[in-house]
């Protein structure tokens, strides 16, 4: 490009093809001038200027375009767990300047022409990058991909790990309660607040605990290569105390009580274990409701109006009794005295007795066919013999006679009255049994055969239940009794005044051997052995002493007007007696005493 050929009188200048061109001016004029702009920097004599400068055909001018070179950086983050990490791209393009033609001009402004040049980003350099961050494991390359193609402006995840796989925190749970708890029936008007609480509580072979236990996690990894551990998982202690084993049912732990008590359990030890004796702290009264456990219990203080004590174990009361009842199937003792109250120690065995009744009348059918079978045996050996030759047939055989059958119909019945019974209360061997006896009294056969059969199995149950019964370990020992009831299977001990209108019972023996030891009013009954201090007194209330027929009765002093019996003899006191015994000799009562001998017949 060349100026105009008309008449020049100033400087001028112009760019033509990137470079600058200047024309000199005429004499006396001024000479051209340049103005830089954004996007180039211009040198005049070497020197970068910044403003408006005059140049002519011999300046030193260079003209340089700016170029901005495209920038790519990346930011990295891996998430605290070690499981995620992220990218963020900072991708910025890059500029090229180009200096524009232009026509000369006196005072050039130069101008510019601009081109983007596009952030080119590598996914390599992003690996490359990721690697250099700590990224080793989970890279996901297709997402390193994305990233440098599409440009995000926000951060991408592009590594993933593999998250431990946590564990199963062992669970216990307690079959039975371990605090005291109020049970409130919702259906009911009235409720009775001394049933409402219950101690805790638990029978020997009763589950108290199940423990499932823990299971371990699996290991997973990190973006980083590291291994992560899973959390270990919560397994709460179970060990076995006294009165507790544990026993292993598949992946389950199972606590089991060995005696009967009250359960317990140490959080900080883990130990179960099942105490034989519950301690009551203070009195038995509506606020601490009834007391029953299936092992002993130990009361501090006393048991009030209308307040229930029950145990499978024994009882210690270490206050007063009044108006109560107490029942135990061990012993009781009591250190305070005892009124208007209900005692009974021993196991109760009134199902027993049951048991008792309907096997009798199984024995008695059972009898009255081996009566029958053994007349039959006699009646046809006399009939070999020729001792029977006169007498008729039907006398000769009763085998098919309808008495018979009706003894057999009357067994069966007996027996299905056994099997309608509980089963659940008596010894595995012992059920086996009676089941046997069931299934041998159905069978085909002889009628005497069956029986027989069915005889040898009822005998093992017989000897079964006279040994229950005749089982008998649990004592009464109080200091003073008044105006109330007393039971035991063995024997009762009044340790102190003695016993006032009070009706005692015992299985072996009753000893009132205190101070001053005084039986009065009411009705004293043992199987072996009553030994006293003092019998009856003066009043109209009457004393009674009873003993079994091999038992005997022994007395310091007994005044008139008491009773005494020994088995089917009795006797009444018409004078006052010292330092007697009474008891059976060749059937006939012999009391002896200071004063002499007394036999009487039945």
């Amino acid at each position: 490009m060349q100026p105009s050929s008309g008449r020049s009188t100033s400087g001028l200048a112009w760019v033509e093809k990137g470079k600058l061109m200047v024309t000199d001016p005429g004499p006396g004029e001024a000479p051209a001038k340049i103005r830089p702009c954004d996007g180039v920097e211009v040198f005049v004599e070497g020197v970068k200027i910044a403003g408006e400068t005059e140049v002519t055909a011999s300046s030193d001018v260079l003209l340089r375009p700016v170029e901005q070179l495209p920038e790519v950086a990346f930011k990295f983050q891996i998430s605290q767990d070690d499981l995620e990490a992220y990218v963020l791209l900072e991708a910025i393009d890059g500029v090229r300047c180009k200096v524009k033609d232009t026509e000369p001009s006196h005072a050039l402004q130069l101008e510019v022409e601009r081109e983007v040049v596009p952030a080119c980003v590598d996914p390599q350099s992003l690996i490359e990058g990721a690697e250099k961050a700590g990224i080793r494991f989970g890279l996901d390359t297709k997402a390193c991909h994305m990233v440098c193609r599409e440009k995000p402006s926000k951060s991408v995840l592009i590594a993933s790990g593999i998250p431990a796989a946590p564990g199963q925190d062992g669970k216990l749970e307690f079959s039975v309660p371990l605090e005291k708890v109020v049970e409130l029936p919702l259906d009911e008007i009235r409720v009775d607040f001394r049933s409402s609480i219950r101690i805790p509580d638990v029978k020997a072979g009763q589950t108290i605990a199940v423990k499932k236990p823990a299971k371990p996690g699996l290991p997973g990894k990190g973006v980083s290569g590291k291994t992560l551990h899973p959390k270990k998982p919560r397994d709460p202690r179970l060990r076995a105390g006294k009165g507790v084993e544990l026993r292993q049912q598949g992946e389950l732990i199972i606590a089991v009580a060995t005696t009967s008590g009250w359960p317990r359990y140490n959080e900080s030890s883990g130990i179960v274990e099942v105490d034989e004796v519950y301690y009551h702290r203070g009195d038995v009264d509506l606020s601490s409701g009834n007391l029953k456990t299936s092992g002993s219990i130990e009361v501090a203080g006393s048991v009030f109006e209308g307040m229930k004590v029950e145990s499978e174990g024994n009882q210690i009361i270490s206050g007063t009794v009044t108006d109560a009842e107490l029942s135990a199937w061990g012993s009781i003792t009591v250190r305070g005295n005892v009124f208007k109250s209900r005692l009974s120690a021993g196991k109760d065995v009134r199902w027993l007795h049951r048991w008792n009744d309907l096997l009798a009348n199984v024995e008695e059918n059972l009898v009255r066919i081996m009566e029958l079978r053994d007349l039959d045996n006699r009646l046809a050996e006399e009939a070999e013999n020729g001792d029977g030759e006169d007498q008729p047939a039907e006398v000769i055989s009763v085998s098919d006679s309808e008495v018979l059958f009706d003894y057999f119909r009357q067994l069966i019945i007996a027996l299905s009255n056994l099997y309608k019974e509980d089963l659940s209360q008596l010894p595995t061997e012992i059920v086996r049994k009676i089941l046997a006896a069931r299934d041998k009294i159905g069978r085909k056969g002889d009628v005497y055969q069956r029986a027989q059969a069915v005889e040898d199995d009822i005998s093992h149950v017989r000897s079964w239940i006279d040994y229950e019964l005749s089982r008998g370990e649990s004592d009464i020992i109080v200091p003073y009794v008044q105006s109330s009831y007393l039971e035991t299977s063995r024997d009762i001990i009044v340790t102190g005044q003695g016993a006032l209108y009070s009706n005692l019972s015992a299985g072996r023996a009753i000893k009132v051997a205190g101070s001053p030891g005084i039986v009065r009013g009411g009705e004293v009954t043992a199987a072996e052995l009553i030994q006293v201090n003092e019998a009856g007194g003066r009043g109209s209330a009457q004393t009674v002493l009873r003993v079994s027929e091999k038992g005997r009765i022994v007395a310091r002093t007994v005044h008139p007007n008491t009773t005494l019996i020994l088995g089917r003899l009795k006797a009444r006191t018409e004078n006052l007696l010292e330092s007697v015994e009474i008891r059976i000799v060749k059937d006939r009562l012999v009391i002896s005493s200071r004063s002499g001998t007394i036999t009487m017949d039945d």
